[in-house]
């Protein structure tokens, strides 16, 4: 009988323990898992925010503003602008360079010498230098020079001359020379590279006169000559020869 109660008692005791045991099982505090599930959907939020950082790569779209920036490319056309800027009257010295020496004075031969002699007063509005050419004989008779864009630059130079803008109906200089009488070439434009030349013979006195080149029914657009002149004569004697004031206009 005693016998029987003692194992009865042990299999009570071992129920108890196993319940322990199974309710301990269950505490979900002790039990990792349920929390790693929140953590799969904690991360799962992670990734949806990583994901508005590809919202935020839009921002990175918005950069394509800075591909708006080429409109700062469109500044060429400012640069195409820079022909825009420039405004009549336009001094031809500074645009162009006197730079193309010929007869007497082309070459090696250093028959043409220019100084910056100004009359005193300047005549005219006195745009650009003031040029004092003395021509005297090395080979040739004669002498001149072409104001050049770009320096240098003669008729058969492929670069393109200079973007004159429009609306210009003449060029315009003062002239004069130190003994008077010399009958002198004016003249504007190259025949082929520019499509048009226009000239004017003149006998030259001892004070500063005016004198026009009429280029209102010409129709120009880069110019290479811009402005030039040549005399004969210099076997007889040499020329000196005043020009100031040079402008289109």
């Amino acid at each position: 009988m005693l016998r029987n109660k003692r194992f009865a008692w042990t299999l009570a005791a071992v129920g108890v323990f196993a319940v322990t045991g199974l309710l301990g099982a269950c505490d979900p505090e002790d039990d990792p898992t349920p929390d790693a599930g929140t953590n799969k959907p904690d991360s799962g939020t992670v990734i949806t925010d990583a994901g508005t950082n590809t919202d935020a790569g839009t921002t990175t779209d918005a950069g394509t503003t800075t591909d708006a920036g080429t409109t700062t490319d469109a500044g060429t056309e400012t640069d195409a602008g820079v022909d825009a800027g420039v405004t009549l009257p336009l001094a031809v010295d500074g645009t162009w360079a006197a730079s193309g020496h010929m007869g007497s004075g082309g070459g090696m031969q250093g028959g043409l010498v220019d100084e910056p002699i100004c009359h005193t007063p300047r005549p005219g509005a006195g745009l650009g230098n003031c040029h004092k050419f003395t021509a005297t004989q090395k080979k040739d008779a004669w002498a001149g020079v072409y104001w050049q864009f770009p320096e240098g630059a003669w008729a058969d130079d492929p670069r393109p001359g200079f973007q004159v803008p429009d609306g210009a109906n003449a060029v315009t200089f003062y002239a004069w020379s130190e003994s008077g009488g010399e009958v002198v070439k004016f003249f504007v434009g190259y025949p082929d590279k520019d499509g048009f030349t226009k000239d004017l013979e003149v006998t030259m006195t001892t004070e500063p006169k005016q004198y026009t080149l009429d280029i209102s029914k010409v129709r120009y657009g880069t110019v290479g000559g811009g402005f030039g002149w040549s005399a004969g004569g210099l076997d007889v004697k040499p020329l000196v020869l005043f020009i100031d004031d040079i402008q289109w206009r």
